[in-house]
Order: C-alpha cells, then structure tokens, then sequence
C-alpha cells in the first residue's frame, strides 16, 4: 500500500517519501525529536570540523608561501587576507550547517500524524486500504476525469477525503484488534468475555461500514472506467469517415448499408457515453465528505 496522507499535507512533503522515505515515522510511534549533527554524533560532528579547521589553515599557510614567493609584498597581502576571509565564511557555513536540522527531516517532523504508513495497519486494515487507493487512483487518473466531464463530482477534494478519513479509521481499528488480542491473550473468563464481547462488536460494525464506505468507492470507480471505455469508443469512431471513403473505393456503388451502419453505432455510443457519464455521477453523489 502506498502512505495515506491528510488533505492538508503540501505536495513537497509527499515528494520526499518517495526520495527518502526512511525520514517518515509512523503515527503509531511518538513524535521525532529535533535532530542535527550535533545532536545525533557530537564527537564525530567535533572532529569534523577540527579537520575542516586544520586543512584551512594549512591550506592558508601553504597559500600564503605561494603567494610571497611569487607575488609583490602588498598584492600578497591583499590575497592572503581575501583567502582568510573566504576561510573564516567556509567554517562558519559547515558549523551552522552542523547545528541546523535538515530541511526534509524538520518538513516530516513537523507533519507526523498527518500520514499513515504501512506499519500504522494490521492485514485486514491494509487490504480494504489497498482497496479504496486503487479505486481513488482509477478515478483521478481516468480520462473522463481530467477533462472535467465529472467536474460537478468535486473528485480531487472529496475523494482524497474519503481516504484519509478511511485511514484514520482503519488505523484505529488496528490498534484496538491488536489491543483486544493483547487483553485476551492466554485468558478465557466470565468477566473479560462481559467486557470485550461489545468492544468486538463494535468494532465489527465499524469493520462493516468501512467495507461498505470502499464498495462506494469501488462502484464509482467502476462506473468511472465505463465512461472512459465509452469515450474510447468514440474516439474510435471519429476514424468512421476514413473507413467509409475506404469502402467507396472498393465496394459496389449504391450499397450505404455499411454507413448506415456506422451513423447507428454513432448514435448508440453517445447514447451509452451519456448513460455511462450519468450513471458515474450518480455514483459518485453517493459519497459525502466525511462530518
């Protein structure tokens, strides 16, 4: 399953998990703290620039020899000065640099728990997860979609809605499976049987309308993938006129039972487009933003 992330999370940060998804921490596990050289290996971070120090001003000095042996006194002067000041701006970049967080390590830190990832689920969340993705996936991506024939439907806000609200509920589904089965386990009594017999069927019933929420989706996505078949389709047919001049120069004249044939398939495709389109929508009002 790809990460689930909230509405409201900029595309920059989303970018990077694919770049560097090891910065990313799950919900399930406390926030990340502030980190930086210093913090992470201050004695490594130290000798760094301890090295950095002595091969400046080694570097500085060798530079300065150079200089005075092939250079006027003054000019030689000026250059060494100008290289000590270039020396002392270098140090002092890779220092702050040192001491400040890395900017893609402080964007993920900043929004934890605004994403989902793999391991904030157990199987049975990620499954019906998988499945909502692909059919939130096939209607965004689908031909009909991206010229504006269900602009109405408002996909590009409501269906990354429905996900992240699908995602929240199924992670804390997880985590209240995993902690009945850590209550019960090695247990079998009158008293816990009283208590977690309502917790469990609660959380089927929750199980139960979330199943239902991605069959919505899966419907739409089905409806989705009829209209963009269909607009295929008529595509196709804009190639009619080639086929019939094609057939004018091979078949008898007089014979338009061939074009006629195309003019009714013309006519029943827009009709079946038009169906497609509207039973789409129809589909698609049937999802709501989530309260």
């Amino acid at each position: 399953m790809e990460p689930v992330f909230a509405p409201g999370v900029p595309i920059e940060v989303r970018r990077l998990f694919e770049r560097r998804p090891e910065l990313f921490v799950p919900a399930s596990q406390p926030r990340p703290k502030r980190r930086t050289s210093w913090s992470e290996a201050p004695g490594n971070t130290f000798g760094t620039l301890l090295v950095w120090l002595a091969v400046c001003v080694g570097g500085w000095i060798l530079a300065l020899i150079v200089l005075a042996m092939t250079l006027p006194t003054e000019i030689a002067a000026w250059a060494s000065v100008a290289l000590a000041a270039v020396a002392v701006v270098a140090t002092g970049a890779v220092a702050v640099r040192s001491a400040v967080e890395d900017r893609g390590r402080k964007a993920v830190r900043r929004q934890h728990g605004n994403y989902l990832l793999a391991e904030d689920f157990d199987e049975p969340a990620i499954r019906l997860l998988t499945r909502a993705q692909r059919a939130v996936k096939t209607v965004l991506e689908a031909t009909v979609t991206q010229r504006g024939l269900l602009d109405e439907m408002q996909n590009e806000l409501v269906l990354p809605e429905q996900l992240w609200d699908i995602g929240q509920v199924l992670h804390e589904q997880s985590v209240l499976r995993a902690r009945q089965q850590e209550i019960a386990r090695g247990m079998a009594t009158a008293e816990l049987d009283a208590v977690l017999g309502p917790q469990r069927r609660a959380l089927g019933r929750s199980v139960d309308a979330i199943e239902r929420k991605v069959e919505l989706l899966e419907q739409y996505a089905d409806r989705v993938r009829s209209a963009d078949a269909a607009l295929r389709a008529e595509a196709a047919l804009e190639d009619g006129d080639r086929y019939i001049e094609l057939l004018a120069r091979t078949e008898p004249a007089g014979d338009t039972s061939v074009v006629q044939g195309f003019a009714d398939e013309a006519a029943a495709l827009k009709d079946t487009f038009t169906r497609s389109i509207n039973a789409a929508r129809d589909a698609g009002r049937t999802l709501a933003l989530p309260e």
